[in-house]
């Protein structure tokens, strides 16, 4: 009676481990992953998982007079895998999932160096429980398409400068985003002029089949203006993209 009461409030429960069975992923892409359950103290009846992908992304808001930039988690995905398990005291549990991850997932990961903070989040549906919970760092990369886009930016005279993954959608005359949050990777340009660009600010939108480009062009004088245009996702290389960004990057140096 004791360990039953000790189980319903949530001490002695289960635990989860999610394991990656791979070191980096891309967005658009399946991955497995493998979830080791731990019975706890107490047999418990284990009713399901929920996985989450979520990401820390850039909020503003006004308070005030003022508008103030925080960071907030935001949910990209999510599914639910309902089982009906009884997990005895000290008993293990192993089971294998396969997800797809949406190819508007950001990157985390770009020429050796951490741009953005994603991770699955693992939680254990424990009957009259508390959920036991698992958060596994993501390393994502940017799709081929989008990698030969920012390198051929970079060989354009252009340096990256930062990224952020900030809240919000993105919409331009060809594409529109559908996650709660998008990347924007910044460059700054190498050699500067009187009415050139001070900044361009780059975010990709992937529907699968198409990477759309979206770059925000930032001018000291001339106010900002955008450019945007769709890729095939068939183009992978700085050759094949090069029809595509080029005329974009005209007039703006």
């Amino acid at each position: 009676m004791l360990k039953q009461f000790l189980a319903s409030v949530g001490i002695g429960k289960a635990k989860v481990d999610t394991l990656l069975l791979a070191d980096k992923l891309q967005a658009g892409q399946t991955f497995d992953i493998e979830v080791v359950i731990q019975g706890g103290d107490v047999e418990q009846q284990l009713q399901g998982l929920e996985f989450a992908i979520m990401a820390i992304a850039k909020t503003e808001a006004d308070i005030g007079d003022n508008e103030v930039e925080y960071n907030k988690s935001v949910v990209l995905q999510s599914w639910q895998q309902e089982f009906n398990l009884l997990i005895q005291p000290g008993e293990t549990v192993t089971k294998q999932f396969t997800l797809d991850l949406h190819p508007e997932v950001p990157a985390t990961y770009l020429f050796g160096h951490q741009i953005g903070k994603v991770w699955l989040q693992t939680g254990l549906d424990i009957k009259s429980g508390l959920d036991a919970s698992d958060k596994d760092s993501l390393t994502i990369v940017p799709s081929e398409t989008q990698l030969a886009v920012l390198q051929l930016i970079s060989d354009s005279g252009y340096r990256l400068f930062k990224s952020d993954i900030e809240s919000g959608r993105v919409r331009a005359r060809e594409f529109v985003s559908h996650l709660p949050c998008y990347q924007e990777y910044e460059f700054k340009p190498q050699s500067r002029s009187l009415f050139g660009a001070r900044e361009l600010e780059v975010t990709f939108v992937d529907n699968g089949t198409e990477t759309g480009v979206l770059i925000e062009v930032d001018r000291a004088f001339l106010g900002d203006g955008y450019k945007s245009t769709s890729i095939p996702n068939s183009c992978n290389t700085t050759e094949s993209v090069r029809r595509y960004i080029e005329p974009l990057l005209n007039n703006i140096s």
